[in-house]
């Protein structure tokens, strides 16, 4: 029963009273009349989508500049920067330098003038070495086989001769990259008749990078390709960063790159672990390093240097970057022997490094030189490793017209249970193809 009294009449509905007009909405500062038209038209802008471009651009206007003389006062009178104050414990004086060899030739022209001022914001420590005494036998002897400089890991273009190659290596003031992180010592080497000439650039001032970078891109203009250890993914960035923030140009030796960290890997992995150039100086080359400074230790040991200005300091890490250069040159001289000996017949003993020779053989197009890699690799590998190259030794012996001993090969790998279930499949394929050729061949016969 609803005990509520009825209402005597309705409630009226509750509206909201809003103004016929809203107030305008305005920024702080702004005012209410209209906007007058700007006199002065801002210029377009020019498209950034291509950096290149872009780049060159500001360099001919750099160009136009000093053409212009427009630096002139600026040269005639300069101010006192970092530059300025350049080696006061005589570093410059202790090692040969531009400066202080004039004459000596360099690689597509003559040297550079020396410079007029007696200790110059950076050094080139020079140092000739005969190719007898680095035991090198392919690599700075005759001319460059385009097939072995792609073994080698080339990408571009392969040089004709063994002296257009260069050799380089960066000590930077951080292992992370990035645009602040400068180099601040590069080693290059190259071959000049019987001699490898080792060359060492070395700043001795941050802010001088820009004569720095300038000089050594003297230094490696007249090179087709470098060659560098793990150089694709540290060495060559850092560099063309450092050539477009200080002199605004690009980095062309890069074109045509052999990275022996990759050939390394593959022959010498398996075998030893580590493929670091410390490494392989003691397993490989038979050389190892005594007392050298670790390189995670040379950005502290450089900053250290420019405050202290003592040689000794900095001595260790000329060492280290000359060892790394040095011995990146003996490394490709060694990879360059195991591809030239596997051609003849003589691959290697150790199965994984003839299997990583016969894939290398097969994207040249030697197929005999990887029929030989891939027999050795089968005999001297490990179940393992048998069933990783077995489809394409198969294809091999196929292909040789050996029909029967790739189907025994394939069959027994298939009883012992080897690889994958996707492997498995794909040596039934292959069976399976082989079998058919094989009864057609019979057929064929009678």
């Amino acid at each position: 029963m609803d005990r509520r009294a009825p209402r005597a009449r309705p409630r009226a509905p509750r509206l909201l009273w809003l103004r016929n007009r809203l107030p305008v909405l305005r920024r702080s500062g702004a005012r209410a009349g209209p906007r007058r038209p700007r006199s002065r038209r801002r210029s377009p802008r020019p498209p950034m989508n291509d950096l290149r471009a872009r780049i060159a651009q500001i360099v001919e206007r750099d160009r136009a500049r000093i053409a212009n003389g427009e630096r002139g006062a600026k040269l005639a009178a300069p101010t006192e920067t970092l530059s300025t104050r350049r080696d006061p414990s005589g570093l410059a004086a202790g090692f040969p330098s531009v400066a202080t060899r004039p004459g000596a030739p360099t690689p597509g022209g003559p040297r550079s003038a020396p410079l007029a001022d007696s200790s110059p914001p950076f050094v080139v420590h020079e140092k000739r070495i005969a190719l007898d005494d680095l035991g090198l036998e392919i690599v700075g002897r005759g001319a460059c086989d385009p097939l072995l400089v792609a073994h080698l890991g080339l990408k571009g273009d392969p040089p004709e001769r063994w002296q257009d190659v260069l050799f380089l290596d960066t000590e930077t003031t951080g292992l992370s990259g990035g645009t602040g992180t400068y180099v601040f010592l590069i080693g290059v080497a190259h071959f000049a008749g019987k001699e490898l000439i080792l060359r060492q650039h070395l700043l001795l001032d941050l802010g001088a990078e820009r004569a720095f970078i300038a000089a050594l891109k003297k230094e490696i203009e007249p090179f087709r390709a470098c060659a560098s250890y793990n150089g694709k993914s540290f060495d060559l960035p850092i560099i063309r960063t450092r050539f477009v923030m200080a002199i605004r140009s690009e980095l062309t030796i890069d074109d045509s790159h052999l990275d022996l960290l990759h050939p390394a890997r593959r022959l010498w992995r398996d075998r030893f672990g580590s493929t670091s150039l410390k490494q392989l100086e003691e397993s490989v080359l038979d050389d190892g390093r005594i007392a050298d400074v670790p390189g995670w230790l040379i950005p502290d040991a450089y900053f250290h240097y420019l405050r202290k200005r003592d040689p000794a300091i900095i001595a260790p890490v000329l060492e280290h970057n000359a060892r790394d250069v040095i011995s990146l040159v003996r490394i490709t001289d060694r990879v360059a022997r195991a591809v030239l000996a596997a051609r003849t017949g003589r691959a290697p003993d150790h199965a994984p490094a003839a299997f990583a020779l016969a894939r290398g053989f097969e994207r040249t197009g030697e197929l005999d030189a990887a029929f030989a890699c891939y027999e050795s690799a089968y005999y001297d590998g490990d179940n393992a490793l048998r069933a990783k190259l077995a489809i394409a030794f198969a294809r091999h012996l196929e292909r040789r017209g050996e029909l029967e001993r790739a189907l025994r090969m394939m069959e027994t790998l298939l009883d012992l249970g080897l690889g994958s279930s996707r492997w498995r499949g794909q040596a039934e394929s292959r069976i399976r193809r082989l079998s058919k050729k094989r009864w057609r061949g019979l057929a064929t016969a009678t």
